[in-house]
């Protein structure tokens, strides 16, 4: 009897997953469906005999190469990054962005170089000092600003609810919207983009993560499970896996393949930041409510090490070498720690730098000679390593800052503010 219940229990476990999936698979459908009757709209709406802009073409002609290679090929297959391919030729057709390719010379830009994969290599950042754009980027607080990893692209999301695809001309000061992607019911806390740039992803405050594609611009998976706020969302390793923490108190890792949870690590505390420390997605840094800093690997169920701050850990960032961790707390104090050594080598403060919230965040420049965060009265603050001291305050916003980014290149800054604003910072010339 027992046996019969435990088959019966089994069975209908099965049928509510299969239904529960389902449904994700029609929910996704009718957002999709939403985004194409917005897509149309604009088109009807441009004037009759306007031609479509360069970047509309690159869009479409990127949109109908993913479509075609996703009926040649399984999905984990795809070679993804045609649009940022596309996008990074529109803005530098000198260079081919692949190996062997021919460089564009800069003598304002000698900084700036290509590697094989064409990603900018910062080799010295520029130091922010002066406004190039202020723009209202979204309808409320903006909360997350990640740029894609050759620079083509940027995101910016917050309590709005939706995500926004921007690009840049090298030498542009203004961005160009590239797209908007719907289908999360609360505000945005974390974006990512994986190691092709062919995937964004969100963890949202509904408790859910989502993926979205980034050449059709369709949503293709929604991750539930979580109990509570998804604070912290990061694709691991590639566009396989995904591992998101949560104001629930623990982290998830993702399958994206089998569309399905295939662990829950039990972290202890509410987490409010995640970062990847390997290229494997093996090593997983998540900082906490409790003040702490700690250590997974994810193929085991244990903690491999803690580090204590003094403050709730708002953020955490790998330095581009992936030997140095920053972190930013709620004691106004942004620590530098050793992940050779598991020990902080570095803290930095300043007067006047209150950090705004629990969801502040803080980051490396690209050559890992700065650290920056935005503080509570609408600053931006800038650190040397090197010397350990101020570099820069920078103040254009109204109210404070919650989020900053630099582009690859290190040629400039985003930050975003509580109240719709963006600002992209350059270096005084």
């Amino acid at each position: 009897a027992v046996e019969e219940q435990q088959k019966t229990l089994q069975r209908e476990n099965s049928e509510l997953v299969d239904r529960w999936m389902r449904l994700k698979e029609r929910t996704a459908d009718l957002v999709n469906a939403g985004n194409d009757e917005q897509r149309e709209h604009r088109r009807r709406r441009r004037p009759s005999g306007a031609s479509p802009t360069p970047i509309e073409d690159s869009l479409r002609s990127a949109t109908s190469e993913a479509g075609a290679e996703q009926l040649q090929a399984p999905q984990e297959s795809v070679k993804p990054s045609s649009l940022l391919e596309r996008v990074s030729h529109f803005f530098n057709p000198s260079s081919t962005g692949g190996a062997g390719g021919a460089q564009a010379s800069s003598p304002n830009h000698d900084h700036r170089q290509e590697n094989v994969t064409g990603a900018p290599l910062c080799v010295s950042a520029c130091l922010p000092t002066k406004v190039s754009y202020k723009w209202d980027a979204h309808e409320g607080e903006i909360s997350s600003i990640k740029f894609s990893c050759n620079g083509g692209l940027f995101a910016t999301a917050g309590s709005d609810r939706v995500v926004k695809l921007w690009s840049m001309r090298p030498f542009s000061t203004t961005p160009t919207p590239q797209g908007v992607l719907h289908g999360c019911n609360a505000g945005i806390m974390s974006l990512d983009f994986d190691a092709l740039e062919s995937l964004v992803l969100a963890g949202a405050n509904d408790y859910s993560s989502r993926v979205w594609g980034v050449a059709d611009q369709r949503l293709r998976h929604s991750l539930t499970g979580h109990s509570n706020k998804v604070t912290s969302a990061k694709f691991l390793g590639g566009a396989g896996k995904v591992v998101s923490g949560s104001t629930d108190r623990t982290l998830k890792v993702w399958d994206l393949r089998n569309k399905a949870c295939i662990r829950t690590i039990f972290a202890g505390s509410a987490c409010n930041d995640i970062v990847i420390a390997d290229s494997l997605g093996t090593a997983v840094v998540s900082g906490h409510f409790d003040k702490k800093i700690r250590f997974w690997d994810i193929r085991s169920e244990a903690s491999a090490n803690e580090v204590m701050l003094q403050g709730r850990v708002t953020s955490l960032d790998l330095s581009p070498d992936k030997t140095l961790l920053l972190s930013c707390s709620r004691d106004d104090i942004l620590k530098v720690i050793d992940l050779r050594m598991n020990s902080v080598v570095n803290s930095l403060g300043a007067d006047g730098f209150k950090v705004a919230a629990d969801c502040s965040r803080c980051c490396f420049s690209p050559d890992g000679q700065y650290v920056s965060c935005g503080s509570q009265d609408g600053s931006v603050f800038v650190w040397s390593l090197a010397s350990r001291k101020v570099e820069a305050v920078v103040k254009e916003h109204g109210s404070s800052v919650l989020t900053v980014a630099w582009h690859p290149s290190g040629d400039f800054m985003v930050s975003g503010e509580k109240n719709k604003k963006c600002v992209v910072w350059r270096e005084q010339c």
